[in-house]
């Protein structure tokens, strides 16, 4: 049977080095770091195929301009292996649709000038050499469709967006893991030592080390380990316009500095976002997430503030050539993922609660959850380690800038 398939009673592989839990971009990265490293790599997903949920509903986005250097470093060395990412999964010509057109963060405040000038200083101190300040009429210079509103932006023009169908799949097909398909975790096997393996729907698999990195459904998922992580689970939208004369197929993705509302270019149209549009109170990871049509028009309200030409988009726009579809946040206290090994189960490591950030932090991610369980690494100098939560380091964001 192929490495990627629902697995028949024959076939069902019962022990491995590394087992992980949940196939969509994250796991399918460490997966692939995983069994690079030498680890026979198993990879339980309980839907169909790979990259059904959370992965796909995303805006499927890159960028490194953030606050904190360690988002910085990981994004940045996310980017690069998205640039070289044939090279980089040994699977020439191998075409994740990387379109790097920038990221245009935009204030309309009298404040913007100043706060985006102090921000572009910040993230080039912290290594972002290539990110620009620009002033409203250099903004407007560049990018004509931007609003007269406009005070200022940033700009990082190796930032974009990507298909993150391909790039899970190439992933997947990279490495030599195996790939169990509508294979469901029901339960965690403990003895003195630890983590013993996993109880699946199928079968059981034995194994020292299992990394949760499955979404929303990962605390879901921690419970059956006895374990509570600090996530919560909120509902997002993404609207996709089709093909539209007014939408500037060059545009980078354009994204308000206070309010998070976004768009930029899909194919012939757009796709905007807005996690601040609706009020939404955390809830249980769903796999069907419902939709609310209320959502495109007030997304739509909000990015014509950014750039005017949305209003006639908007004024003349036909059901029929409107998409709404909706995925899951999974979000930390302080919207930074927690990578790493669960102090207190032996063998229990954690790929989870990106906040939004998951596709575009995947390489990184699941580079570093490898280098931790093979030891390259130690969890003392991981920013991203549980450990923050028990130690009483944690802090809220204000960072509001999601995908």
């Amino acid at each position: 049977m192929g490495r990627i398939a629902i697995p028949d009673a024959g076939d069902f592989l019962a022990t491995a080095d590394v087992v992980i839990v949940g196939g969509g971009i994250v796991g399918a990265a460490t997966a692939f770091y995983a069994s690079g490293a030498g680890r026979k790599t198993l990879v339980l997903e309980k839907c169909n195929a790979l990259a059904t949920l959370t992965t796909t509903s995303s805006m499927q986005c890159v960028r490194a301009q953030f606050e904190e250097p360690e988002h910085i470093a990981m994004m940045k060395a996310s980017i690069e292996v998205f640039e070289n990412f044939a090279e980089v999964v040994d699977l020439p010509g191998y075409d994740i649709s990387l379109h790097q057109q920038g990221y245009l963060f935009v204030s309309d405040g009298p404040e913007g000038p100043t706060a985006l000038a102090e921000r572009v200083e910040r993230q080039q101190s912290f290594g972002l050499k290539d990110v620009e300040f620009l002033s409203g009429d250099e903004a407007r210079a560049r990018f004509p469709y931007i609003s007269p509103t406009v005070t200022a932006a940033t700009f990082r023009a190796r930032d974009g967006w990507l298909s993150a169908h391909e790039a899970t799949y190439g992933f997947a097909k990279g490495s030599a893991a195996r790939f169990f398909l509508a294979t469901e975790v029901t339960g965690f096997l403990m003895d003195a030592q630890g983590l013993a393996g996993v109880e699946t729907n199928r079968g059981t698999v034995h194994s020292r080390t299992v990394v949760i990195a499955a979404g929303p459904f990962s605390g879901r998922l921690a419970r059956l380990a006895g374990v509570e992580l600090p996530l919560s689970i909120l509902r997002r939208h993404k609207a996709i316009i089709g093909e539209h004369h007014l939408v500037p197929g060059d545009a980078p993705m354009v994204i308000h500095c206070s309010s998070g509302v976004h768009w930029r270019p899909e194919g012939p149209g757009a796709a905007l976002a807005w996690a601040e549009a609706l009020p939404e109170e955390p809830g249980a990871p769903l796999e069907q997430v419902p939709t609310d049509w209320t959502f495109p028009a007030i997304a739509m309200e909000a990015v014509a503030r950014l750039s005017p030409f949305w209003r006639e988009i908007a004024a003349h726009l036909k059901t029929s050539n409107l998409f709404l579809s909706t995925g899951q946040y999974t979000v930390t206290p302080d919207h930074k993922p927690i990578i790493g090994p669960y102090p207190e189960i032996p063998g229990l490591y954690l790929n989870v609660g990106y906040s939004g950030h998951g596709v575009m932090g995947s390489p990184d991610g699941g580079r570093l959850v490898v280098d931790l369980i093979a030891g390259r690494v130690s969890d003392a100098v991981n920013p991203f380690s549980y450990e923050r939560f028990t130690e009483g380091l944690v802090t809220p964001a204000g960072e509001k800038m999601a995908l």
